[in-house]
């Protein structure tokens, strides 16, 4: 009996906990601009909203209601469906430590996804609890120059 009531009280404090960092919000920051939605908090996991992250990034989102699959093209392809536990990118399976899913009807991955789906550099900052996500945007081609030096100072 008692071990029942403990298990009641540990969920119930496991739930309030999961509640209470949903109410929240974690900040998130992509390549120095703030998203208007704000991440969550799931078993120790924080999500982010997957289309304001990607559309900043540069990718257009398409979204499949029927099959709650959100497939997002920019210099990668991501395919991910919610509740699956992976997700493709260019059709590598990749498989995040926890399942991407919709929270209060906002598609959410798991932070340390969106890092390995595109490349991106993810930190925590603690005091503001803001999740920073950075890209260097694609190289740009080379330009060809002629090198041809001027009052001693090489232009290109």
């Amino acid at each position: 009996m008692k071990k029942t009531i403990f298990a009641v009280l540990a969920a119930a404090m496991t739930i309030g906990a999961s509640v209470s960092a949903f109410a929240d919000g974690i900040g998130v920051s992509v390549n120095g601009g703030t998203i208007e939605a704000t991440g969550v908090i799931v078993e120790s996991r924080t999500l982010v909203p997957v289309r304001g992250v990607f559309e900043e990034l540069g990718y257009t989102v398409e979204w499949d209601a029927e099959t709650k699959t959100a497939t997002l093209s920019g210099e990668k392809t991501v395919v991910i469906q919610s509740g699956s536990t992976v997700f493709t990118v260019d059709g590598e399976e990749i498989t995040p430590e926890v399942p991407q899913q919709i929270i209060d009807d906002r598609f959410m991955l798991p932070l340390r996804a969106i890092g390995e789906a595109v490349g991106a550099e993810v930190s925590w900052d603690g005091e503001t609890k803001t999740v920073i996500i950075t890209k260097d945007e694609a190289p740009a081609e080379e330009e060809h120059h002629t090198g041809l030096k001027i009052g001693g100072v090489q232009e290109l």
